[in-house]
């Protein structure tokens, strides 16, 4: 029996990451965001969600479409903090259920991240630090950096649409 390969060629989607470390709630990371680079960064009406063997991962997504530029702007929570879907049994007779809350991140390569600033569409250089300049300027943001998109396993992860 002849078997046949099907290749499929799929473009890749190029865009800029900026990785933030903040203890932030994410409305407030949105707030400033849209303070200090002058978009309107909305809470999108779906969240990204990810089923895990023991999780069900929700990370808030909030977005901003320029019409001017025609650039998006992503805000995505890199941690969900949550109870796993099964119940770890302790054993006993009585039936003792022990939760314990796990964290899981939406880019693994980056734990300590708290949240990713993702910007789609071509900019030039001196645009991209402009923008990464003006995000790290926020008060209640510790740091903030680049991200090489090339050198994350997971940035399928970061394609939203």
């Amino acid at each position: 029996m002849q078997s046949h390969k099907l290749l499929l060629d799929v473009e890749e989607e190029h865009f800029y990451l900026i990785a933030i470390y903040s203890s932030l709630e994410g409305y407030k990371m949105a707030y400033f965001i849209n303070k200090y680079l002058k978009i309107k960064l909305e809470r999108e009406r779906r969240d990204i969600d990810f089923n895990y063997a023991d999780y069900q991962a929700v990370y808030a997504l909030y977005s901003h479409k320029d019409p001017n530029t025609y650039r998006n702007f992503y805000l995505v929570s890199n941690k969900f903090k949550g109870e796993p879907k099964k119940i770890l049994s302790s054993g006993s007779l009585f039936a003792e259920e022990e939760v314990r809350p796990q964290e899981v991140n939406l880019i693994p390569e980056y734990g300590r991240v708290d949240y990713f600033l993702k910007i789609s569409e071509e900019i030039e250089q001196k645009e991209f630090t402009r923008i990464l300049t003006k995000v790290a300027q926020i008060p209640q943001i510790q740091t903030a950096h680049a991200v090489e998109v090339n050198k994350i396993k997971s940035k399928q992860n970061l394609i939203f649409e």
